[in-house]
C-alpha cells in the first residue's frame, strides 16, 4: 500500500494497474526502473511524486507512473515511447488510455492534469536545501554521463538559470556556481575492446564506484579494422566514450582540463600485471605523475579475454553453441535490436 500524503489516501497499485487491465505487475513494473543504471529516474522519484499528488485522478497517477519507465537520457523525446509502452500494455478502456498519454505528453487537452505533473516533475527546484540539491546533482551528472563536462556543464548551468526565473530559488545560483568550478575525479579505462564483454563491464562497474565518472577510451587502428560507434554494447551505451587513434596521452591530457585523472585498468591475474607495467611507464614518460588505479576481476570472468571471444566467433555464427558462449560473454551492440517495447 503507498500513503498518497497530500491527499490523505491509500492506494494498492497492484489492484489499481489490474482495474485498468495493465498487464504489468508492480514487480514488473518497477523492473523496468531497475533495468537500467537509474540513479534520479528512479521508482523511488516517482513514488515521491505520487506521494505529493494534489489532484485525485487516477488516470494522473497511472501517467506518474509511466513518463519515465524507459527513461532514455540521450533521446528528448523518450516520452513519447513512454506513451507507446503504456498504450501497449493497457488493455482498458481507449479514451482512459487517450487521457493518460494527453497527461505525459502535458498537453492542453487536460490542462489542469499536465499543469500537475509538471509541477512534480519540477519540484526539486524548489527545494531550498543545498545539500540535497547536491545529491540531485550528483544523480543528475551521473544520469548524462555520457556528455563531455565541458557539455555537461553548458547545459546543466542554462537548465539551473531557467529553473531560478521560474522558482526564485536562489539556493539553484549557488548550486550553479558550484558546477562552473566543480573538478571531477575522472577515471579513464583505455583498452581496444575488440569486442567489450563481461570481464570488461565488471572492470567498470567495480571502478565507477570510486570515480565521479567513468570514461571509456576505444583505442582504434584504422588500418586493420573498421570499428564504429555502433558495434559498442547497449548496455554502456550512457557512458562517455571516446574513439582515438593517436597517443593515449593525449586524450589524458584533454580529460585533466575537467579534474583529476587515473588511467583504469583491469586484470586478470599476476601475469597482467606484469604485462601492464609497459603501458604504465610509456604513460609515465610522459606523464610522470600520473595516477593509475588497477582492479582485478572477480574470478569468473579470469578465462575470459577478447582473443577468447574472437577465436569463438570464428568457429562459425551458425553453431548454437558458439552462439550459446558468444551470448554469454557478450552483450548486445547499439546496431542490434534490444527489444522492441516488451
Amino acid at each position: 500500500m503507498l500513503n498518497l500524503k497530500a491527499l490523505n489516501k491509500t492506494i494498492d497499485l497492484n489492484e489499481f494497474l489490474k482495474t485498468y487491465k495493465v498487464d504489468l505487475s508492480l514487480d514488473a513494473l518497477k523492473g523496468f526502473y531497475a533495468s537500467q543504471d537509474r540513479f534520479y529516474y528512479t521508482f523511488e522519484r516517482t513514488t515521491e511524486a505520487l506521494e505529493n499528488l494534489k489532484i485525485d485522478d487516477d488516470a494522473l497517477i497511472m501517467a506518474i507512473l509511466f513518463q519515465d519507465i524507459l527513461f532514455d537520457s540521450q533521446n528528448g523525446d523518450y516520452r513519447k515511447i513512454c506513451c507507446l509502452f503504456f498504450e501497449k500494455h493497457c488493455h482498458g478502456d481507449s479514451s482512459f488510455k487517450q487521457k493518460v498519454v494527453s497527461i505525459i505528453k502535458q498537453e492542453d487537452s487536460h490542462e489542469k492534469l499536465s499543469a500537475e505533473i509538471k509541477r512534480l516533475n519540477l519540484h526539486i527546484i524548489n527545494v531550498e536545501n543545498i545539500n540535497v540539491l547536491l545529491e540531485w546533482e550528483r544523480a543528475i551528472f551521473k544520469e548524462y554521463q555520457h556528455l563531455d563536462v565541458t557539455t555537461y556543464k553548458e547545459k546543466r548551468i542554462s537548465f539551473l538559470n531557467k529553473a531560478y526565473e521560474i522558482s526564485g530559488n536562489k539556493i539553484l545560483l549557488e548550486l550553479r556556481d558550484i558546477i562552473k568550478q566543480k573538478k571531477y575525479k575522472i577515471g579513464f579505462y583505455p583498452g581496444s575492446f575488440n569486442p567489450f564483454h563481461i570481464g570488461h563491464y565488471n572492470i567498470l562497474k567495480k571502478s565507477e564506484k570510486y570515480f565521479d565518472k567513468v570514461v571509456i577510451g576505444v583505442g582504434v587502428n584504422y588500418d586493420k579494422r573498421n570499428l564504429v560507434k555502433e558495434e559498442i554494447p547497449h548496455i554502456i551505451k550512457n557512458r562517455e566514450i571516446i574513439y582515438y587513434s593517436g597517443l593515449i596521452t593525449t586524450e589524458i591530457e584533454k580529460l585533466r582540463k575537467h579534474g583529476e585523472v587515473f588511467v583504469v585498468r583491469g586484470l586478470r591475474n599476476a601475469y597482467d600485471l606484469q604485462h601492464e607495467e609497459g603501458l604504465r611507464n610509456v604513460i609515465k614518460d610522459f606523464f610522470h605523475n600520473q595516477e593509475f588505479v588497477y582492479y582485478f576481476c572477480d574470478k569468473e570472468y579470469e578465462h575470459i579475454s577478447s582473443s577468447l571471444i574472437r577465436d569463438i566467433q570464428s568457429r562459425g555464427k551458425d553453431n548454437p553453441k558458439t552462439m550459446e558462449m558468444l551470448n554469454k560473454y557478450t552483450f548486445p551492440t547499439n546496431n542490434e535490436k534490444v527489444g522492441d517495447l516488451s
